[in-house]
């Protein structure tokens, strides 16, 4: 008993530490990229860092530039966010919707008619840059995002793009990416950047007003990226009008189950289910308002949400039983509000944190069932620490 007892606190910690140890970044070398770290976007005449950073330095390098939009800043915003109020003149000839040589993927389609309606909506995220520079060997300039766009709920699953037109140039870099919004973090979470260039690709690949839509190969991987990047290319000026715009299996698991023994897990899963849901309704109820008071308001639901539960339905249960019924149950919910909001793939540091908050929790229960006060004191404490590893931002 003692020796899977310790053998449980050695997986909560060295899931903590773990999930902790996985950086999500990738550090640089000096303060502006090397030469070589930049590759020139087809007809731009401009050479780009096919990256974004959190500071003007490689140092702070996070995710990878997956759009190229050659097109004037002001069109492409207007298409963005007020495409159905510009008088958009259809694109004509055997060019609309063409797809680069063999270095590109086919996107397109000839006989798109009419201008759908935007589903960008303004969006609130941190302050990124991109770096830009007139020639490979020439200094260049830290670009900050003039504006962001998300599509989706904030508190559920969004795109979320932020757009750094090029200085002086008629181009714009995009960064777009997936992301969900993460109770344990406070934030949202990035699942990956390739489904955000998709949803580009999809939303603009039928308008009129787009001469063509492909994707180019430039080789940078990191950040995300697998080396290609889209690009979309605008018709020339003359077509738009009005364009611009603003062993032990059986002692675990046997014997006879009571309903308290479901209730536990069940409603740890509906904790998370629950708060994801509530948050929705009410982002949905009140438009206006800015999302993150209501996640400001219901977060403390779930940090103290389980262990209450464990508290009041744990008590004079079978010890190690509990202990995995709560972990299950809290891995549960997980598991189905990541589904609820379209997320498919997770990065292995939330994975093995969300790993050591269930073993945390189990362990609490295990104290709780047990009536052992140092054993459910070393749970609460490891649940703790999960929780304010993320919000201090070391997972």
């Amino acid at each position: 008993m003692r020796i899977r007892l310790i053998a449980l606190v050695g997986v909560v910690l060295l899931a903590l530490l773990a999930s902790v140890a996985v950086d999500p970044s990738t550090p640089g070398t000096g303060e502006n990229p090397a030469p070589e770290r930049l590759y020139s976007p087809e007809e731009t005449g401009s050479h780009l860092w096919p990256y974004t950073s959190r500071t003007r330095s490689i140092e702070g390098r996070t995710l990878a530039i997956n759009v190229v939009v050659r097109a004037d800043p002001e069109e492409l915003r207007t298409a963005l966010v007020d495409r159905s109020d510009g008088n958009w003149t259809e694109v004509e000839g055997d060019d609309a919707g063409a797809v680069g040589g063999d270095d590109a993927g086919a996107v397109g389609d000839d006989d798109a008619v009419g201008i759908g309606a935007s589903p960008w909506r303004p969006a609130r995220g941190a302050a990124r840059y991109t770096y830009v520079a007139p020639d490979r060997n020439a200094a260049g300039t830290w670009v900050r995002a003039e504006y962001q766009l998300g599509t989706g709920a904030y508190l559920g699953r969004r795109i979320h793009i932020r757009v750094y037109p090029a200085p002086g140039s008629d181009w714009n870099a995009i960064q777009a990416h997936a992301e969900y919004w993460d109770w344990f973090r406070l934030r949202h979470t990035v699942t990956g950047i390739r489904p955000g260039a998709q949803f580009i690709e999809r939303d603009l690949r039928d308008e009129p007003f787009v001469d063509r839509v492909a994707r180019e190969y430039h080789g940078y991987h990191g950040g995300g990226s697998d080396g290609w990047t889209t690009t979309i290319e605008f018709a020339a000026p003359l077509a738009l009008v009005g364009a611009v715009a603003v062993g032990h299996r059986r002692d675990w698991l046997g014997g006879r189950w009571s309903p308290a023994d479901v209730a536990l897990p069940v409603a740890l899963a509906g904790v998370l289910l629950g708060v994801r849901s509530l948050g929705l309704a009410v982002e949905s109820a009140v438009p206006a308002a800015d999302p993150r008071i209501f996640a400001a308001g219901l977060y403390p639901v779930i940090a103290f949400g389980p262990p209450a539960l464990v508290v009041w339905l744990a008590s004079d249960r079978p010890p190690e039983r509990t202990a995995a019924v709560a972990g299950g149950g809290l891995g549960t919910g997980v598991v189905l509000d990541l589904l609820g909001v379209g997320v498919r793939e997770v990065p292995v540091r939330l994975a093995l944190h969300r790993f050591a908050l269930c073993c945390a929790l189990g362990l609490f229960a295990l104290g709780i069932a047990r009536g052992d006060r140092r054993i459910a004191g070393a749970g609460a404490l490891a649940w703790l620490l999960a929780l304010a590893g993320p919000l201090s931002g070391y997972v």
